[in-house]
């Protein structure tokens, strides 16, 4: 008898640890961790240019503030984005959507709720502006999901922007605006931009399957194809504009890298290589956002 109970108790254990391991899954930790680093290190760059000292950030509690709003936000973003892609996830990535689903949909939606209450909570907290900032961006975050995802052209440009928006709940709080850091964002976006157009080839069945219309469902996979050249065409430009007109500085050397890379990309999507594009992409946002930190040389 103590046999089983002790038995039923570690598979309960076992259970939970992995609807809790499902929920950093769904969440997307290590994205969610990228924007921390990114906003601590904005933090930086502002007090850097207002001459402050450094110190000051630890004790600035509206940034952690901003900082807790943004990950709850987030989180909540990414539950009922994936609430409303279990069906296209199915057929794209079985394993993840069944993986997943350990978390009810009840659950699920009650942490939505919980989550996002708690953003709102604590950036109003912090200050009226902020919380309203986060009213709107959580209010953008479920439209997306709920209408602007069955949108082709709309939702890839709505993934982009809603991807840096929280970076501006940091600008919002120093009232701080440089050139430089909107030239950045501009092109840091137009990456974010290539990337989801990529992932949309590599999710191209599950959503042929469920009626998403997507760029290459709607345009075609050659059509689709021009338009991923035509935006790498301009953030190629964007990057040239840049090293044209500021030089080789040291934080302009992660653009010149882009720039080789994105040569890169053009020859793998032209052979079907999306995963490996999805991947680089992957691997150059993490890059630009360490490179923030040589804006503090």
């Amino acid at each position: 008898m103590v046999q089983q109970t002790d038995t039923s108790s570690s598979v309960k254990m076992n259970k939970l640890a992995l609807k809790i391991v499902a929920l950093f899954s769904v969440v997307r930790w290590y994205n969610i961790l990228l924007t921390i680093i990114a906003q601590y290190i904005s933090a930086f760059i502002f007090i850097r240019q207002a001459h402050l000292p450094y110190s000051n950030i630890l004790s600035d509690f509206k940034l952690h503030g901003i900082v807790l709003s943004s990950v709850f936000s987030i989180a909540g973003g990414f539950i009922i984005n994936n609430f409303y892609d279990f069906e296209k996830d199915l057929i794209n990535r079985p394993h993840n959507a069944l993986f997943h689903r350990m978390i009810s949909k009840r659950t699920t939606l009650n942490l939505y709720i919980i989550f996002n209450l708690m953003a709102l909570f604590i950036a109003f907290l912090s200050s009226f502006k902020i919380g309203v900032f986060f009213l709107f961006f959580i209010a953008a975050l479920w439209i997306y999901s709920h209408k602007l995802q069955k949108i082709s052209f709309v939702k890839e440009l709505a993934a982009s922007i809603l991807s840096i928006t929280c970076f501006f709940a940091v600008l919002l709080h120093y009232n701080q605006f440089y050139t430089f850091i909107f030239i950045y964002g501009a092109f840091f976006m137009s990456l974010v931009y290539s990337r989801e157009l990529v992932k949309q080839f590599i999710n191209y069945n599950g959503d042929v399957a469920i009626g998403v219309r997507s760029i290459p469902v709607v345009l075609g996979i050659n059509l689709g194809k021009s338009f991923y050249y035509f935006v790498v065409a301009i953030t190629m430009m964007i990057g040239l504009g840049v090293l044209f007109y500021d030089g080789l500085e040291i934080r302009n050397q992660f653009i010149l890298l882009v720039l080789i890379s994105n040569l890169m990309t053009l020859f793998l999507v032209g052979i079907d290589k999306f995963k490996v594009v999805n991947s680089i992409y992957k691997i150059l946002i993490i890059l630009g956002i360490i490179n923030l930190l040589t804006f503090l040389i």
